[in-house]
């Protein structure tokens, strides 16, 4: 039986449905988008099972994990990795019936019946609701959240949305990404025990906010920057703070010129090009580099040497 035909059986009987679990079926990952018409992906090898749940009728399609889709199309692919960009060699798909069941219980469903070390979901909150508790109710314990907010002036439903998401998923993920163009509060985000936050917005990075931010890699695609308040960072790890940060990049336009960044930081250069060694109170050292080919772009990277 191919795995989009283990799942159908498991639907004819709650004994098919425990005879199916009791099987401990490896799955590599599952991935989770929260849009308008969601769609959950389980990433076997080297085949995917992917399910759009339908919002036909449904004006502004899903805005809460208690609708009912009105049905399920079940594509089945054969992906080649083989090569340097993955393709798809092999493309089926079925259209299933709801089984009466709701966004959150198809998710439920799914990831319940497999052996999966990997679960990851982004979030769109353009109308979109997710409130705590079937946020806590409905998802694993996510390895990997992303959100989306495009809006400029994000609503207070959006906020809130945002806030109940990092609530009740933050504590067992490892990576974070946040792609915000209005201003939400993330300060609970960078204090929260990650091994990455990357962020995407075009307003200024606060750098002040890394001091207390608890992360070890974090990395920012911005529109400008100032290499002033860069600096200020670097000298502030250069006397012990941020001990947990390993890795920084930043990718942006620089308001100012790109030697601002080494004032003061005691800077050793390192071969030709614009690459710098520094070192903080305790000995550790980390490596600066600055690469500014197109115009005012800048790409700043901080590397703590081991």
């Amino acid at each position: 039986m191919g795995h989009h035909e283990i799942i159908a059986y498991s639907f004819s009987s709650n004994k098919s449905l425990s005879l199916v679990q009791s099987l401990g079926l490896p799955l590599k990952k599952v991935r989770i988008k929260m849009e308008e018409r969601p769609r959950i992906y389980l990433h076997f090898r080297p085949i995917s099972v992917l399910f759009k749940l339908r919002m036909d009728g449904i004006v502004g399609g899903m805005t809460s994990l208690y609708q009912i889709p009105s049905d399920v199309d079940v594509t089945v692919q054969t992906i080649d990795n083989s090569r340097m960009f993955r393709r798809v060699t092999n493309s089926t798909t079925f259209t299933w019936s709801n089984q009466e069941k709701s966004i959150g219980e198809w998710i439920r469903y799914l990831c319940s019946i497999f052996r999966c070390a990997s679960y990851e979901a982004r979030f769109d909150l353009f109308n979109t609701r997710f409130d705590l508790q079937s946020l806590r109710n409905t998802f694993p314990k996510l390895r990997r959240i992303a959100i989306d907010c495009f809006d400029v002036e994000p609503s207070e439903e959006d906020i809130q949305s945002f806030q109940n998401i990092s609530r009740a998923l933050l504590p067992h993920a490892e990576n974070v990404e946040l792609f915000l163009e209005g201003n939400i509060s993330i300060q609970h985000i960078g204090m929260a025990n990650l091994k990455q936050l990357e962020i995407e917005y075009p307003r200024n990075p606060n750098f002040d906010d890394l001091l207390t931010w608890n992360v070890e890699r974090f990395i920012t695609d911005t529109e400008h920057f100032s290499f002033r308040d860069l600096n200020r960072f670097f000298k502030l790890w250069t006397k012990g703070s941020n001990p947990r940060l390993k890795y920084l990049a930043v990718d942006g336009e620089a308001l100012e010129d790109w030697n601002v960044l080494l004032k003061g930081l005691k800077a050793e250069k390192v071969g030709k090009r614009k690459k710098y060694t520094i070192q903080n109170c305790v000995g550790i050292r980390a490596r600066i580099r600055i690469r500014n080919d197109i115009d005012t772009f800048v790409t700043v990277k901080f590397i703590v040497l081991k």
